[in-house]
């Protein structure tokens, strides 16, 4: 199931100032609700090469290429 963003239609839109209107509870409601669906989604793409074991392989690959300011330094 794809997930897309909500549009901005143009009723949204506050013609003087041209800022967005506040959204009201359901749409605010709607919209969390959209967003953990597809975060859900995001959750579930793996495959079997998706291992620990893996990207303890790749972290120090990435740090060696990034000296000067390591992302995993310590996680593997």
């Amino acid at each position: 199931m794809s997930v897309a963003p909500l549009p901005v239609c143009a009723s949204m839109v506050e013609t003087a100032s041209g800022r967005l209107q506040p959204l009201t509870d359901e749409e605010r409601r709607a919209r969390a609700e959209a967003l953990n669906r597809a975060l859900d989604e995001i959750d579930g793409l793996t495959d079997k090469t998706d291992t620990d074991e893996r990207w303890r392989d790749v972290m120090p690959g990435i740090d060696e290429s990034r000296p000067h300011r390591s992302l995993f330094e310590g996680s593997y």
